[in-house]
């Protein structure tokens, strides 16, 4: 019995003195590591809190190319170290927040209300990564100022002018009330955005999925095209679609313009052979012909046409809901149950 205590004393002795060595290390590894840019082409803001994340190893698991110690190479250590790290990197890359503070530059609003969360909810680091990192755990002055740092930014670069000064640091903004357009390109989108010469037989327009008296949207389930062809997919709705940062579900359109071009073409919506079909009836139309090159000299393309139906969208917003008011410092526009759930 004696004999087996003292073994065990040895094997904890072994492994603590191991444990400690290996944290040494990497506490030792972690310091040296850390290269920071130029402070003077940084704010003094911006250099704190790009120090606490290279301090804290967030790049370990949160960028493509960090710099990983010695052991990660071991058996063990690297299959965890290399799950954590995938898993990091999918949940979130911190590099256009590391971006944004190097250059001085508008950080991604998305990006910056994760770090928000994670900050406010002290769920990073894991307890895993600061059992061997000791120089991970971040302190309460860390976090005020990465959270003064979030704020500061959406104040600067998000926050709209009339929103209620006690509420500019929502991670959410009112709609504005308008947005710059030209009006002749909106007459015209409107009229564009009615024709049904748009389409193959001349029975579809762009209204007959996105009607403007029912949310933007058709109540189907999925939308009907010419010749009564089934599509896959749900029409979404118009309204505030200029908002999106990408356009159709799957986000293959980088804006409302290209967005307005898919259906025309598309075999089993408008089902129009080309561009060249489509100009050619609209070009049959003499009085819409000439108000259409007193704005657009170039006449009818298919870039025209689209700019003129985006333009037009640019216009369907629905400003001034409960919310917007309440965004903007009224304070009785939402109930209680609402602002329970917000």
């Amino acid at each position: 019995m004696i004999k087996i205590t003292k073994l065990l004393g040895i094997a904890v002795t072994v492994g603590v003195v191991g444990y400690l060595g290996l944290a040494g290390y990497v506490y030792y590894h972690d310091k040296q590591r850390i290269t920071m840019p130029d402070q003077a082409s940084l704010s003094p803001q911006n250099a704190a809190v790009l120090k606490t994340l290279s301090e804290k190893g967030c790049d370990y698991c949160h960028t493509p190319s960090a710099q990983l110690p010695f052991y990660s190479q071991l058996p063990i250590a690297k299959q965890l170290m290399e799950y954590d790290i995938n898993l990091g990197y999918k949940s979130f890359d911190l590099t256009p927040i590391r971006n944004s503070l190097i250059n001085n530059s508008r950080p991604p609003q998305g990006d910056m209300t994760k770090v928000e969360w994670v900050m406010q909810h002290d769920t990073m680091p894991p307890t895993r990564y600061t059992a061997l990192h000791w120089a991970g755990t971040l302190n309460n002055e860390e976090r005020d100022g990465i959270l003064n740092w979030v704020k500061d930014q959406r104040i600067k670069y998000y926050a709209e002018k009339d929103m209620a000064p006690a509420l500019m640091n929502e991670p959410v903004q009112p709609l504005p009330r308008t947005l710059p357009v030209q009006a002749d390109k909106v007459a015209l989108g409107f009229r564009l955005y009615h024709d049904p010469r748009l389409s193959g037989d001349n029975s579809i327009a762009c209204v007959h999925c996105h009607q403007l008296g029912a949310g933007g949207v058709d109540g189907r389930q999925t939308s009907i095209g010419v010749g009564g062809e089934v599509g896959p997919i749900n029409a979404p709705t118009v309204f505030n679609a200029v908002f999106n940062v990408e356009q159709f579900w799957d986000g293959r359109a980088p804006d409302l313009q290209k967005q307005a071009g898919g259906p025309p073409l598309n075999p089993i919506e408008m089902a129009s052979k080309s561009w060249d079909e489509i100009t050619g009836k609209l070009n049959q139309d003499a009085l819409l012909k000439q108000q259409f090159t007193a704005v657009y000299p170039e006449g009818f393309t298919g870039d025209t046409i689209t700019d003129a139906i985006a333009e037009f969208e640019k216009t369907l917003i629905t400003p001034d809901s409960p919310f917007d008011r309440y965004l903007r410092g009224d304070d009785k526009a939402l109930t209680a149950q609402q602002m329970h759930g917000y």
